[in-house]
C-alpha cells in the first residue's frame, strides 16, 4: 500500500511498511493528492513500499492506500 506525504514530511517511517521510492501523483505540484498526516495540506508525492515499486516497474500507474492515508482536494 502506498502513502502520501509532502516534500516537508518526506517518507513515512515507524509503521508496518517500509516505503522505497516516491513518485509523482498526476498533475503534480497541482494535485488532488494531498499529504495524510495531520493538518497538513500541502500537495503530496506518493510513497511506494517494495510490493508497489514491483508493480510501478511493471507499468503499473494506478496504487491503493489504506483508509485515511490521503485527503483530497477538490475544487
Amino acid at each position: 500500500m502506498a502513502l502520501v506525504r509532502c516534500t516537508h514530511h518526506g517518507r513515512p517511517g515507524g509503521g508496518k511498511r517500509t516505503y522505497v521510492i516516491s513518485v509523482k501523483p498526476v498533475g503534480y505540484p497541482r494535485t488532488a493528492a494531498i499529504c495524510g498526516r495531520s493538518g497538513c495540506q500541502d500537495p503530496g508525492l506518493v510513497w511506494l513500499d517494495e510490493q508497489d515499486k514491483l508493480s510501478y516497474d511493471n507499468g503499473e500507474r494506478i496504487v491503493r492506500v489504506p483508509n485515511s492515508a490521503v485527503k483530497i482536494k477538490v475544487e
